[in-house]
């Protein structure tokens, strides 16, 4: 199991996107035209491009997501924080949602 120390949501839907640190280097998770994906990688550009540890396929072809269901879908896969942290559009964080 991956623990992820930090997690942003980095596009609210269509896709839902998250990046984060974990200990064992950065994790990319996106939802998309009803896959959701995990990737790791040393650095986020590196995760971004991994191959996914993890992926599920949403029948209804979703890309709205939103984080209980994500902890909920990757639990056994990783170990997420409590909350996310957001950014607005202009890419100020908003804290704790």
């Amino acid at each position: 199991m991956v623990k992820v120390t930090e997690i942003k949501r980095i596009c609210f839907a269509y896709p839902a996107q998250w990046e984060g640190k974990a200990e064992s280097g950065y994790v990319y998770i996106r939802f998309r035209w009803g896959t959701l994906s995990v990737r790791l990688g040393p650095t986020t550009k590196d995760a971004v491009a991994a191959e996914p540890i993890f992926e599920w396929q949403d029948p209804d072809f979703g890309g709205f997501m939103e984080y209980d269901e994500l902890k909920r879908l990757t639990r056994g896969v990783l170990e997420l924080p409590d909350a996310e942290s957001c950014e607005d559009e202009s890419g100020i964080s908003t804290g704790k949602s």
